[in-house]
């Protein structure tokens, strides 16, 4: 036998191990490359979600403030002259993607006591990512009303629609993450490479959303796997989100405490017919239950530059969204004179 074929296994060790040595170093520059433009999705921080005796999930304790709220600790006894927001909703009304002084509720606060006319204000945020009505209702009755609030702000958005008809068993708590049904499809080492690997997350996503695009017409394809059409009537749905949302009109009232939904308009286009379907429905809700709408949606399509109001990441607010959500709900609680003279601005 020749030495030239004896070398020839050999030689295609070596080119087959340098080929996938390339290969290695290609996808680790990428990763880099993935991690220093931020073209990922934002993987929220390990440990921050855990299960609750009455609610699908919260933050954990300490995440936040004591309660795992975000914002500062509040004392549970409210002070003597003090007006006191609650504020109840998803990962808009959280804040998710800015600073604890950039949401809006952290802004209405700091808006209303920089006014200077002696009065004295608290609003305390009880969003949590992923909520829907049902359990913000709970969070209401089992939280908030712990804080005796003169006014309770409950966020409305589009997606409410979807998390309604979803329900709780779309999402569950594993090792301090909120992890959807569509999440848990990867098995084990899928998800620990989204949760470690910037490139596989960014790969993992896009493939999502191509999948979401590329369904039958005759499914509803949103973000955790396809709905069918007839599962659940569209009024079934709404029924329920009224249901939830009566529930903390019933709840606000029986401790005196005012109340106002506000519909806030999730990234546009905002030409379709059913970006009013929500705040015409909600309308008509608080019009047969005599409390109150603010609707951001006209500020957000009369905004000189609305791509500035929304992260092309994740679609939240980005401190420009939240300060105009802020400023049209303090004016629309001054409108309806839901706020007591001393924190007005006339």
């Amino acid at each position: 036998m020749s030495s030239t074929t004896k070398k020839a296994p050999r030689h295609k060790y070596f080119v087959s191990l340098a080929a996938l040595l390339g290969v290695l170093l290609g996808l680790g520059g990428v990763e880099v490359a993935t991690r220093v433009l931020g073209l990922a999705p934002t993987l929220p921080n390990a440990f921050s979600f855990v299960p609750d005796s009455v609610l699908p999930w919260k933050l954990r304790p300490n995440k936040h403030n004591a309660l795992g709220f975000r914002g500062r600790n509040y004392e549970i006894k409210k002070e003597p002259g003090v007006f006191r927001i609650v504020g109840i909703g998803d990962s808009f009304t959280y804040g998710a993607g800015v600073s604890d002084d950039a949401t809006y509720l952290a802004r209405i606060e700091a808006t209303l006591l920089e006014r200077g006319k002696g009065g004295r204000v608290e609003v305390i945020n009880l969003g949590v990512p992923r909520y829907w009505p049902e359990p913000e209702a709970l969070m209401l009755e089992h939280y908030g009303l712990r804080y005796q609030p003169d006014l309770v702000i409950v966020g409305v958005l589009p997606n409410d629609f979807i998390d309604t008809r979803l329900g709780a068993a779309h999402a569950s708590v594993s090792d301090g993450y909120l992890v959807t049904s569509r999440a848990r499809r990867l098995g084990a080492f899928g998800m620990w490479l989204y949760r470690t690997s910037h490139l596989a997350r960014l790969v993992i996503a896009q493939a999502w959303k191509w999948t979401q695009v590329r369904r039958e017409p005759d499914m509803k394809w949103y973000e955790e796997g396809p709905i069918e059409l007839g599962m659940e009537d569209d009024e079934a749905v709404w029924t329920r989100i009224h249901l939830a949302h009566d529930r903390m009109v019933r709840l606000a009232r029986a401790t005196g405490a005012q109340i106002a939904f506000v519909h806030i308009p999730q990234k546009g286009p905002w030409d379709a017919e059913w970006a009013f379907d929500l705040p015409r429905r909600l309308q008509r809700f608080c019009a047969s239950r005599e409390c109150h709408v603010i609707d951001v949606l006209p500020a957000a399509m009369a905004h000189p530059n609305p791509d500035t109001l929304y992260s092309p990441k994740d679609g939240h607010c980005t401190k420009t969204g939240y300060a105009l959500v802020a400023d049209v709900i303090v004016h629309g609680l001054e409108s309806y004179e839901l706020l007591p003279k001393e924190l007005r601005s006339n």
